[in-house]
């Protein structure tokens, strides 16, 4: 058995900057030709006013509402990272939750294209 140990250093913060850290690490991985289970993706999603919206702003995020940080593997959809920040209001976690993983399986279909481009 081997092990892997990533770093990865963000050069400018424009937000969703976790969500990014982690499908650049996961595209890093199977770029490379390392076995994994899957590919990870990962999204945010949070409260702006009263709608949900994903891959939130570093002004979005600074601004203190509530948002969920989602991480699922690519082909089976499995939760593999969900990080809620900040409380949230009542009835709200479902459709963030929601948006996070819709938003999770749009960029799983990015990478997937991307990784078959090259």
């Amino acid at each position: 058995r081997s092990q892997i140990k990533l770093f990865v250093h963000i050069l400018q913060a424009e937000g969703a900057g976790v969500a990014a850290a982690i499908n650049a690490a996961s595209l890093a991985l199977a770029d490379a030709g390392i076995p994994m289970k899957d590919t990870v993706c990962a999204c945010t999603a949070g409260i702006l006013g009263r709608r949900v919206a994903i891959d939130l702003t570093r002004e979005e995020e600074m601004a203190g509402g509530a948002q969920v940080i989602a991480g699922i593997l690519a082909g089976t959809q499995e939760v593999s990272l969900l990080e809620v920040e900040s409380k949230v209001p009542e009835g709200m976690f479902a459709p963030m939750y929601e948006a996070a993983v819709a938003g999770c399986a749009q960029i799983a279909m990015e990478m997937k294209a991307c990784l078959l481009e090259h």
